[in-house]
């Protein structure tokens, strides 16, 4: 799924006795338009609260700055860190747990919402790794969990604000399918490593589009691509409910790219929350 430093602000044990940094010399062009990747809407917090961050991270703005402007600088400025998410919301909440100052800041600070910060974070991140226009998925296309329940399909939108993808079945083009973003997964590049003899999976059964309930019988092997990368290119499995006459399942080999997590191993938080670098190995 940098430092973690966009929480910083926020925990302060008092609102700062200065003002905030201003840039000197001559003004320095600025805009009021709201940047839109940002969920996280800044111009509902406290002017007390945007001094306090622009103090912080030195953010330049106007001496004459109204909060409206003051709350697109911190919005730009937020948009471009890189920041450990789960790192920076878990210290914050374990701040306020523990009753530290910051709880008292938060208070003075009227319009700071913890949970509204967590889901602007989470949002950027699912913005950030979501599949991309063309890209091939598995799509989970029915309500049960059923054998064969996830399909292969293309990706045609995604949705930021309400999270959902727009895809279409790989076997019928002519109409798109809403799914949420826990329906979607991405597709193996081969360079993971995250399946070993004995893993439980899903992966397309043989000369059909559809995943399937399965699991790896040997160790993937390594080989090395056109530039000397190590990946894997097929993974060999034994699919659930896929006996022979004689009662044996036999040993299937599958392009890796078609063999994908079970989904409790791919959406692995209780909240929801996605992260879709593939486990390691187990």
């Amino acid at each position: 799924m940098a430092p973690a430093t966009a929480a910083a602000p926020f925990a302060s044990s008092a609102p700062p006795a200065k003002a905030a940094r201003r840039s000197s010399g001559k003004a320095m062009g600025h805009s009021r338009s709201y940047p839109r990747g940002v969920g996280l809407d800044f111009r509902k917090l406290a002017g007390l609260t945007l001094l306090s961050y622009i103090d912080h991270h030195a953010v330049s703005v106007r001496p004459e700055a109204p909060p409206s402007e003051l709350a697109v600088a911190v919005a730009r400025h937020f948009e471009g860190m890189e920041v450990d998410e789960e790192e920076c919301i878990g210290g914050f909440l374990e701040r306020l747990e523990n009753g530290t100052g910051a709880t008292e800041y938060s208070r003075k600070t009227a319009y700071f919402d913890g949970r509204m910060l967590q889901s602007a974070v989470r949002k950027r991140k699912r913005t950030k790794l979501a599949a991309r226009p063309g890209e091939q998925v598995a799509a989970k296309v029915t309500r049960t969990d059923e054998n064969g329940s996830w399909i292969l399909a293309s990706v045609q939108r995604f949705y930021s604000e309400q999270d959902t993808y727009d895809v279409q079945d790989e076997d019928d083009t002519s109409k798109l399918i809403r799914l949420p973003w826990s329906h979607v997964m991405r597709l193996s590049t081969g360079v993971e490593g995250c399946f070993s003899k004995g893993t439980d999976c899903m992966a397309i059964f043989p000369e059909t589009t559809s995943f399937y309930r399965a699991k790896v019988s040997k160790d993937p092997v390594w080989k090395l691509d056109r530039s000397s990368s190590p990946v894997v290119k097929e993974i060999i499995v034994k699919f659930e409910d896929d006996e022979d006459q004689q009662g044996r399942t036999p040993h299937r080999r599958v392009p890796a790219r078609y063999v994908i997590p079970i989904p409790n191993q791919y959406f692995y938080d209780e909240s929801e929350d996605v992260d879709l670098s593939p486990l390691q190995g187990k």
